[in-house]
C-alpha cells in the first residue's frame, strides 16, 4: 500500500509539478505528433527521444508521494535510466543527418543504444550511489562518485558528440532560413542538456536552497525546449 504524503514543500512543489509535470507532457505530446506523421525512420529516433523523456519525467512525478524506500529508490533510478537514454537518441539524430541512415544503419543504432544502456547501469554498483529515504526528506541525494561518473558517461558518449556533430551540421548548411532552424535545434539541446547537468548537481548538493534557486533557474529553459521541435522536427 503506497502511503501518501500530507505536505510538499515549494522547492519541490515547483519543481515536480509545475517544471516537469509540463515538461513531461508535453515531450509525450511532441513524440505523438512526431509519429503520427510517419513512424519510421528519423522520426523514429526523435521521437524515442521526446517518449523517453516524457515517460522518465512522468514516472518520476508518480513516485513523489510514495513512501517505500525501496519502491522509491528504484522508479527513481529508472526515472535518471530513461533521462539519460534520451540523451543517445539526440546523438542517433545528429549522426544520421550528419552521415545518413545508410551509415548509421540499425545496427549500429542499437549498438550504440545498447552500450550507453549498460555504462548508465553501470551506476547501480556504485555503493550508496543513491540514498533516497526518510533521512533524505524522500528527496534523491546522490555521493559524488555516482555524479562524477554521470557525467563522464553522459558527457562524453553523448553531449559531446552530440554538439560536435551538430555544430558540423551547422557549418555545412549554406540556405540561410534552414541555418536559423538549425540554430533554433541547437539552443534547444543546449537548454536539456543544462537541466540534466544542473538536476544532477542538485541531487548532489540536496541543498533546500539550491532546490529552490534551481527550480526557479530551470523554468524558463521549458521554453528553450520547444526549439527542438521548431528548429527540425517541424520539418520533418
Amino acid at each position: 500500500m503506497f502511503l501518501i504524503a500530507q505536505t510538499i514543500d515549494i522547492p519541490r512543489f515547483i519543481q515536480v509539478f509545475i517544471v516537469q509535470g509540463f515538461f513531461g507532457l508535453f515531450f509525450l505530446f511532441m513524440a505523438y505528433k512526431i509519429l503520427r506523421r510517419e513512424a519510421k525512420g528519423i522520426n523514429l529516433i526523435l521521437s524515442g527521444f521526446y517518449l523517453f523523456t516524457g515517460v522518465g519525467v512522468i514516472i518520476n512525478i508518480i513516485y513523489v508521494n510514495i513512501y517505500i524506500e525501496s519502491v522509491v529508490w528504484v522508479l527513481h533510478f529508472i526515472t535518471y535510466f530513461l533521462l539519460c537514454l534520451s540523451l543517445i537518441f539526440l546523438l542517433l539524430f545528429v549522426l544520421v543527418l550528419s552521415k545518413s541512415e545508410q551509415v548509421i544503419n540499425l545496427k549500429i543504432q542499437l549498438l550504440l543504444i545498447l552500450i550507453f544502456s549498460i555504462l548508465i547501469l553501470i551506476l547501480l554498483f556504485i555503493p550508496d550511489g543513491i540514498k533516497i529515504n526518510e533521512t533524505t526528506n524522500w528527496k534523491p541525494d546522490w555521493s559524488i562518485p555516482f555524479l562524477i561518473y554521470s557525467y563522464i558517461v553522459c558527457s562524453s558518449v553523448a553531449i559531446g558528440p552530440s554538439i560536435f556533430y551538430a555544430l558540423k551540421i551547422f557549418q555545412k548548411i549554406e540556405h540561410k532560413k534552414l541555418k536559423k532552424k538549425w540554430k533554433y535545434f541547437m539552443i534547444g539541446i543546449s537548454a536539456y542538456y543544462f537541466l540534466y547537468y544542473g538536476t544532477s548537481l542538485s541531487n548532489t548538493l540536496a541543498d533546500p536552497t539550491f532546490r529552490l534557486i534551481w527550480s526557479v533557474i530551470s523554468l524558463p529553459t521549458l521554453i528553450t525546449l520547444y526549439f527542438i521541435y521548431y528548429g527540425v522536427a517541424k520539418q520533418l
